[in-house]
C-alpha cells in the first residue's frame, strides 16, 4: 500500500501549468503613455493592446495621452505569448503594428519603449506568478 509521501509531491506553478494546461504567469499593466501618435495621417491612434491576437484593451490616444490602469490591467499569459500594440484600421485594411514584446518568464516592473508605424509609446508592466490554482 502506498504511503502519503508516495501519493503527493510539491510542484512549482510552472510545472502545474504544464500538467493542467493552465497559465503559469500573469501580465500586469500599470501605464501606457503616448509619446507620439503617427500611425494615421490625421487624428489620434486607435490604440489596441493584444495578447496573442486577443484584444485586452483599446482607446483613442494622441501625443501626451496617458492611461493609468486602476485597477491594474491583468491577464494570464504563458511563455512565448506576444503582447502587441496596434493602431486599428477597421475592416478594410490590416491594423498597424506599433511595437510589442514576447513573454519570457517573470519580469520585475519595467517601462519599455514601443514604436512602429510612426507612433511611439511607453508601457509599464510586470510579469508575476499566476494566482490561479
Amino acid at each position: 500500500m502506498a504511503t502519503k509521501e508516495q501519493l503527493f509531491t510539491i510542484i512549482t506553478p510552472e510545472e502545474g501549468a504544464n500538467i493542467s494546461g493552465g497559465k503559469a504567469y500573469e501580465l500586469v499593466i500599470k501605464r501606457l503613455y503616448c509619446v507620439k501618435a503617427g500611425a494615421d495621417i490625421l487624428g489620434d491612434d486607435e490604440t489596441k493592446l493584444l495578447v496573442n491576437g486577443s484584444k485586452l484593451w483599446g482607446a483613442d490616444m494622441g501625443a501626451g495621452s496617458n492611461k493609468e490602469f486602476d485597477p491594474l490591467l491583468r491577464v494570464s499569459v504563458d511563455n512565448g505569448e506576444f503582447v502587441g500594440l496596434y493602431d486599428g484600421d477597421g475592416i478594410w485594411s490590416r491594423d498597424d503594428s506599433m511595437g510589442g514584446f514576447t513573454i519570457n518568464g517573470l519580469q520585475e516592473a519595467t517601462t519599455i519603449n514601443l514604436s512602429g508605424s510612426g507612433s511611439q509609446y511607453t508601457l509599464t508592466y510586470k510579469v508575476i506568478e499566476s494566482s490561479i490554482f
